[in-house]
């Protein structure tokens, strides 16, 4: 089949092409030898109906639907050879289709440009990486003594500041009682913040077995809205008091926290919670200087959109925001742009205003980084993908049915995005690598106070 390629802009192509009318007698011929075995006509066998009476009594809806099929096979196909990254389906321009004559059609596409990707190897970049103190060491460490705490039953002494006790409570708003306002065996942390505002300051010293009225006065910004800015009475009895007891820090402390990790002693211990605090900010920063790399492409590279697909990110992005919003969304789905979309449904001019912008700069940056990963013939593998669903499943606890999980994703499109994402962080890895990347060691207030 002979096709014509017609440019009409960077987003917009005219395909021409002509179907020869044998293949097309051919195959309403063959449409009439099915229909033929199909039909019942009275006075005739099924099968053994003439061609030219089913002609006579189908003629016109047959020609039309081999034509249409024709067409849009053709079509596809044409798509394919040319190796057009189609946005949605072609409209037809125009058919010329006269009776025993070859059949000619132009249609129009809107496809996804082509981008030659300018050459990003001179450009330099920071990496600040914020300092690890000693003050955060310190606190790691503690958050571990806190998790080998042994809490103890008090049965001594009234309530202090940070127990843990259990209570009992009833309330009340005036002379009347309010939903959510009575609990039983309530475990709370003295000063913790839990309870609202002066409750468990009102509870100090308190002894087991104790019943003691306190009035709060809520908050005005309370969530509970019927007792906001209210006086509310307690009715409290305390049944139990815990306080907790902290390990010592010293060298037995640091063998025994975590066998995996085989602390030495409490200097070693300090030594390599630092190394480890220093990893974790180091791909912190990496994550953001991959993201400030990501803008700097899209920002040398630009790039003109076709306007169904601007259209289609709004509408995506219109639906995400719904759903955050607790909404029904209609059109959730992951952007793997070389498929057909339908671009059919309408977008206000209300939504384009608020989300083209952001929409406009997600798509550059979608296609720039989807054409550098083709430049560098970059993929990801299955195995690459089992992978990091193993350490998903095994973050959420499922690694059991790890191909239980694989197929519900695959399902949803969970499994798409979470592919599209990995694609997206090893093309920037690889781009990363390409560029001059200097490490800054930072105060961590300076980089706050950079962003």
């Amino acid at each position: 089949m002979k096709i014509e390629i017609e440019d009409i802009d960077s987003c917009n192509k005219k395909i021409n092409f002509v179907v020869p009318y044998q293949d097309y007698k051919k195959e309403v011929d063959k449409y009439y030898q099915k229909l033929g075995r199909e039909v019942k006509v009275p006075g005739f066998r099924k099968g053994k109906v003439p061609a030219s009476l089913l002609e006579k009594q189908f003629g016109p809806d047959v020609k039309k639907e081999v034509l249409s099929n024709l067409i849009s096979d053709r079509l596809n196909q044409a798509i394919a050879e040319k190796e057009l990254r189609a946005i949605g389906q072609p409209h037809l321009l125009e058919v010329n289709a006269e009776e025993g004559t070859d059949i000619s059609v132009s249609a129009s596409l809107e496809v996804l440009p082509s981008i030659d990707i300018q050459d990003y190897s001179g450009m330099e970049m920071e990496m600040k990486v914020p300092r690890i103190t000693d003050e955060e060491v310190n606190q790691t460490i503690e958050t571990f003594r806190q998790r080998k705490a042994k809490t103890i039953e008090i049965t001594d002494r009234p309530v202090e500041e940070d127990d843990l006790i259990k209570v009992d409570f009833t309330s009340k708003m005036g002379d009347q009682p309010f939903e959510g306002g009575t609990a039983q065996d309530q475990a709370i942390r003295v000063g913790s913040g839990q309870l609202i505002e002066g409750l468990d300051k009102g509870m100090v010293g308190m002894k087991i077995g104790e019943n003691r009225e306190i009035q709060v006065k809520v908050p005005e910004d309370y969530q509970g809205k019927e007792i906001a800015g209210k006086d509310v009475d307690f009715n409290v009895t305390l049944k139990g008091i815990q306080e907790q007891e902290l390990p010592e820090l010293n060298d037995d402390f640091a063998r025994e926290v975590d066998a995996e990790k085989k602390y030495e002693s409490m200097e070693d211990m300090k030594a390599k919670v630092r190394v480890e605090l220093e990893g974790y900010e180091r791909d912190e920063a990496k994550k953001a200087v991959k993201k400030t790399l990501a803008d700097k492409l899209a920002e040398q590279n630009p790039v003109e959109l076709p306007e169904g697909l601007i259209k289609e990110q709004v509408k995506f992005m219109s639906d995400q925001a719904n759903k955050k919003q607790g909404k029904e969304a209609k059109h959730d789905h992951g952007h793997d742009h070389d498929h057909d979309h339908d671009h059919e449904e309408e977008v206000s001019p209300e939504l384009i205003e608020k989300y083209k912008e952001p929409a406009v700069k997600a798509l550059r940056e979608e296609l720039i980084l989807d054409q550098l990963s083709r430049d560098l013939e970059l993929e990801v593998t299955p195995e690459e993908l089992d992978q990091e669903l193993q350490n998903m499943a095994q973050l959420l606890g499922g690694g059991d049915n790890l191909q239980q999980m694989k197929k519900e994703w695959e399902k949803n499109g969970v499994l798409a995005r979470l592919h599209s994402r990995m694609k997206r962080d090893k093309t920037l890895n690889a781009a990363l690598e390409k560029v001059t990347l200097k490490e800054v060691m930072v105060d961590r207030k300076d980089l706050i106070a950079d962003n």
